[in-house]
């Protein structure tokens, strides 16, 4: 008999606690994937719901919260007891404590309606965090001594309910020492990880919260910015512009090996950090592109996107440095991939390596998902380089490599180039076959027509380049 006691008072038990009676915090002002913090500069809002309450005709409630020298209070809108709610906000301030109190009671006008409503939203409240708010702190709101009228039975009713409080972690301003991504007081290879994780956070790729900084720069020093709603990616963002890209790597590659001590979680060492070599596995299938470079000035490495419609056909490689890059161990490459598009950065940190010429620094190395003949229509854009001075600027790359084709101003037929309308323009011929290997060069100043047959034996794919001291055009071509 007793056990039987024992079991219904576990399940009434159980059964009050599933439906308990209590007054919550909801946030209106985030969505809740942002709603355990609050963040400096910016207002925040929280409505007080009854939950679990019917017929509710009146809540009131003492709101007492700590931080007061970071956290204000600024403006209440009234509940929705219906048409006659009335709302009353008392705050009282209190210098001398670090504890805000706001006095609240909303309710209907008419106390034994009976269609007071269920589970009613009792108020809006709504704070401001300052800029000078300690990152990470904690404020916490606490309901004193909350109690509730209802109509039970044609009655009214007083119903004390329980205390509840929410606490929430303040975003503010953090020292941010770009090229030092993961915040552990180096600049090292790890960094490039952490870029590499967080690649594509801010506003125009994800659903999120991320800041400038104001004023933004490559100086080896710290540079405040508000916390990112994904607060550790906020170092990653090292260029400062809001965005973790693939321009946040030039920055990591221009302050390599340098130390803060300010926030280190590791014991810094003076020893030099090296970056292994970038090799791609390529197979006697894979085809490999040339990413050629044209620069007014020295840079240590370079960012971009490589455009490729019928990027689905291929497995990327990779990219491996080569050319102006070539024997340097001290590279970088990552790349993040959609369905056209390839985001990349390669180049160096080693300021004594650095590029100061045009010419090809990469391959990019392509694997077709099944046999064929043919080489994807290649586009190189948005191409930055980072200067021994820390100054981001733009590049110029090949824009695209073209099929052969009757409107060009270079045909290319029965293994012989026509320079139709472009006599005079270019003045170098090199020949790449797939590896991105240079099997033939030549002098075509003065050409016309220039026959590649009777120049070397080749057959099969190759790409055509034809340059000048100024520019450069590419083409593919089939030796036959």
């Amino acid at each position: 008999m007793k056990k039987i006691i024992y079991i219904l008072t576990l399940i009434l038990l159980t059964a009050t606690g599933l439906h308990s009676q209590s007054l919550n915090f909801v946030r209106r002002d985030v969505d809740t994937s942002r709603s355990k913090f609050v963040t400096a500069t910016y207002l925040f809002s929280i409505d007080v719901v009854a939950e679990n309450i019917e017929r509710c005709t009146n809540v009131s409630f003492e709101l007492r919260y700590n931080k007061t020298q970071f956290i204000r209070f600024s403006e209440w809108e009234r509940g929705n007891f219906g048409s006659t709610t009335k709302t009353l906000v008392l705050s009282l301030p209190d210098a001398s404590t670090d504890i805000g109190r706001l006095v609240v009671t909303s309710g209907m006008d008419y106390t034994r309606d009976t269609n007071a409503p269920n589970n009613p939203k009792v108020v809006n409240l709504k704070f401001v965090v300052i800029p000078a708010a300690p990152h990470f702190d904690v404020v916490t709101f606490n309901l004193i001594n909350p109690r509730i009228t209802v109509v039970s039975n044609g009655q009214l009713k007083l119903i004390d309910l329980p205390t509840t409080s929410i606490s929430y972690t303040i975003h503010s301003f953090v020292n941010v020492w770009p090229g030092d991504a993961n915040n552990d007081g180096i600049v090292n290879h790890l960094d490039f990880a952490t870029v590499s994780y967080y690649l594509g956070l801010g506003p125009n790729t994800k659903q999120m919260r991320s800041f400038k900084r104001e004023p933004a720069s490559t100086l080896w020093a710290p540079q405040p910015v508000i916390a990112w709603d994904t607060a550790a990616a906020t170092y990653a963002d090292c260029d400062g512009n809001g965005e973790v890209n693939m321009i946040d790597n030039l920055v990591i590659s221009y302050n390599y090996d340098k130390q803060h001590p300010v926030g280190s979680i590791i014991n810094n060492t003076n020893y030099e950090i090296k970056l292994p070599k970038v090799v791609v596995q390529k197979t006697s299938s894979s085809i490999v592109h040339p990413i050629y470079v044209s620069t007014y000035q020295p840079y240590l490495s370079l960012a971009g996107t490589i455009e490729i419609p019928e990027l689905e056909d291929f497995e990327v490689l990779g990219i491996e440095p080569t050319g102006l890059l070539d024997g340097n161990e001290a590279t970088f490459s990552i790349w993040k991939s959609d369905a056209r598009s390839i985001d990349f950065s390669i180049g160096t940190v080693d300021r004594a390596k650095q590029i100061n010429s045009s010419g090809i620094v990469a391959n990019l190395v392509l694997e077709p998902k099944k046999w064929r003949l043919s080489v994807p229509n290649v586009a190189i854009k948005n191409l930055k380089g980072i200067s021994s001075f820390g100054y981001i600027f733009e590049l110029s790359a090949l824009t695209s490599i073209d099929d052969k084709s009757e409107n060009q101003e270079i045909f290319f037929a029965n293994n012989t180039f026509y320079l139709n309308s472009c006599f005079g323009k270019y003045d170098n011929l090199e020949i790449y076959n797939l590896l991105g290997e240079l099997v033939y060069r030549a002098d075509i100043r003065n050409s016309s027509v220039v026959e590649t047959l009777s120049k070397a034996a080749m057959k099969g794919f190759y790409i055509a380049k034809f340059s000048n001291s100024n520019k450069a055009k590419t083409q593919k071509i089939i030796l036959e």
